[in-house]
């Protein structure tokens, strides 16, 4: 029995490993919690950053295209802003006979409505003061206006020579344009804002990007997103990032906003939903905590079931199975087959690797000749000729009695090159074990050799090892003591 000093030793012991699994427990625990934290914190980050990068060069590919697609406008503007005829034309000159108004009227209507055909314009005309008009005036325009054009853009444009605007009568549909020719001569075009359907990437293609055009009061001329209402105003959190100013990228906990401003003050604004990208994280960060948890009580249970093994028979019952065979020095069966599998998991892309397999066909004859030591002699000799031609990392062993495998990497990334050396290898492993013998007054060992090739002839090991059986089994029973590889043709390597 165990006295009383052994007792509060042993009770000691025992405190101190509780203590330092409670301890360990804990730093576990605070570990787990400070990659969590690390994890969402950075994949956060990263996310944000790369997003906003990808925003402010969307926006900045929109901005260029609506500035693109004004100066296309502006520049058919020039065109007739500095034109004598068009400058010339004078609706309230009472010199003319009515039949002069009408000619020059329509030819200047004829060459206005040439130039709307460059851009898709809903209008294309000249106003004059007197509410006259030539090319290209649609009614909407002038219901929009109620007849009076000239005065209410002239009241638009003040001292402006050129100006964009839109929503007039609350009418954000159509985006005019307006250039001065003269005291008395206005130039205006439109086009409906379904046009910056051409400028604008659509929103399929980043399904959480949105982008939109708007005016300097903050409504919305143009959005791609299928959901804004062409005229509202900007929501609340957005008119707040327009308080930064343009040519810049902000940013909140869910979105990221990059404006960028174009003419008139108007804006194109890009605007990234992060709340999916974050819940995302969110979860991944959820996903490693719990591995670490997992890891944790597994490291709980392995020290508590260390803690607890002070039997020295608690030990392990089965050993390793082994590693080598005894009369050939070769892997055994099972390290063998374990071995190969193994290095086909981990072998590089490209890599061309023989499966061999060679049979000594008249085992049996020499087991009635001279017994079962010569058989195990007969096993020696061959595994020698197969250790000599064997490469540093090859793997060498016996499957069973007589039968032998030899897995060669003969990778050298050009995969025609490799196959020939396969072939000249197995030729040549073939053309060494035609010479084998036990001695003179014994004869030879007979050797049938056969291979497949991975991962030509498969990836897997099953169908490897079984093809390399047939091409055996086929070298076998040839006539000329030839050896073959089994790929898609069965090819021969060599013949007697």
């Amino acid at each position: 029995m165990k006295n009383s000093a052994d007792f509060e030793l042993y009770d000691k012991i025992k405190k101190y490993r509780r203590s330092i699994l409670k301890t360990s427990v804990l730093v576990l625990f605070v570990a787990c919690l400070l990659v969590y934290a690390c994890a969402c914190y950075y994949s956060g980050v990263n996310a944000f950053q790369k997003e906003a990068q990808l925003c402010s060069a969307i926006n900045a590919e929109a901005d260029q295209n609506v500035a693109a697609f004004m100066k296309k406008m502006e520049d058919t503007a020039k065109l007739i802003m500095g034109n004598e005829d068009y400058a010339k034309y004078d609706p309230t000159d009472t010199s003319k006979s009515e039949f002069a108004v009408l000619n020059e009227e329509n030819v200047l209507t004829e060459r206005l409505i040439e130039l709307s055909t460059l851009g898709n314009y809903t209008d294309f005309g000249i106003v004059s003061s007197n509410e006259h008009n030539v090319g290209k005036i649609t009614d909407g325009t002038k219901d929009i206006f109620d007849d009076e054009i000239y005065k209410r853009v002239s009241d638009l444009m003040g001292d402006s020579k050129i100006k964009w605007f839109t929503g007039q009568d609350d009418n954000y549909r159509r985006v005019y344009f307006a250039g001065r020719i003269n005291d008395d001569l206005i130039f205006i075009s439109s086009v409906f804002s379904t046009e910056f359907d051409l400028v604008f990437l659509p929103s399929d293609n980043y399904s959480e990007i949105n982008t939109m055009l708007c005016d300097d009061d903050g409504r919305i001329i143009y959005a791609n997103d299928g959901k804004s209402v062409v005229g509202e105003k900007l929501d609340e959190k957005l008119s707040k990032f327009l308080d930064g100013g343009t040519g810049v990228t902000v940013s909140d906990m869910t979105t990221i906003c990059a404006i960028d401003d174009c003419s008139d003050d108007w804006v194109v604004i890009t605007t990234v939903d992060m709340s999916d990208t974050l819940r995302h994280y969110v979860k991944t960060g959820l996903k490693c905590l719990g591995i670490f948890i997992c890891c944790a009580v597994i490291f709980i249970m392995i020290s508590a079931a260390a803690a607890a093994d002070n039997d020295p028979q608690n030990g392990p019952k089965f050993g390793k199975y082994p590693k080598v065979d005894e009369n050939t020095g070769l892997f055994t069966a099972e390290y063998t087959e374990n071995s190969i599998m193994d290095k086909m998991e981990t072998c590089i892309s490209g890599s061309t690797i023989a499966f061999i397999i060679v049979k000594i066909t008249n085992l049996e004859l020499i087991r009635l000749n001279y017994g079962e030591e010569i058989v195990a002699e007969a096993e020696r000799k061959v595994a020698e000729i197969l250790v000599e031609n064997r490469k540093e990392g090859d793997i060498c062993g016996i499957f069973r009695e007589g039968e032998f495998a030899l897995f060669a990497d003969h990778t050298n990334f050009d995969l025609v090159r490799a196959y020939g050396d396969v072939r000249t290898y197995v030729k040549e492993l073939n053309d060494k074990l035609k010479k084998c013998c036990l001695d003179d007054d014994r004869g030879y060992i007979k050797c049938a050799v056969g291979a497949s090739v991975y991962p030509e002839t498969s990836d897997d090991y099953d169908e490897l090892y079984e093809m390399a059986e047939k091409a055996c089994e086929k070298a076998e029973h040839s006539e000329d003591a030839r050896a073959v590889i089994y790929d898609k043709k069965e090819e021969e390597v060599s013949r007697s």
